[in-house]
């Protein structure tokens, strides 16, 4: 006999997470309700303490649609710093902007 839920497989897929640090924790704040007026999700967080020189950076944290929100920030002149995607392993990696 077959079990039932077994016949059903719904297979997730996560979403690549990436950190776009700003300069302040006004510039993320502003970034990211641009970004989510255009239904690209962001949160703003703290970036962690090895990706910056600086002691206080913020960043914004998104899962996928990078292309887009980096368009959305350089077409409506929002500044932004380094960004990151984060590997399987944890760790975060600086990527080409």
């Amino acid at each position: 006999m077959v079990n039932p839920c077994s016949a059903f497989f719904v297979e997730v897929t996560e979403l690549k997470q990436y950190l776009i640090l700003c300069r302040s924790v006004t510039s993320a704040q502003r970034c990211a309700r641009l970004l989510q007026s255009s239904l690209i999700r962001a949160s703003v967080t703290k970036a962690p303490s090895g990706l910056t020189k600086a002691g206080c950076t913020y960043a914004l944290l998104l899962h996928g649609k990078l292309e887009n929100a980096l368009s959305l920030l350089r077409s409506n002149k929002m500044p932004f710093g380094k960004v990151f995607s984060r590997e399987d392993r944890g760790e975060w990696i600086e990527v080409q902007a």
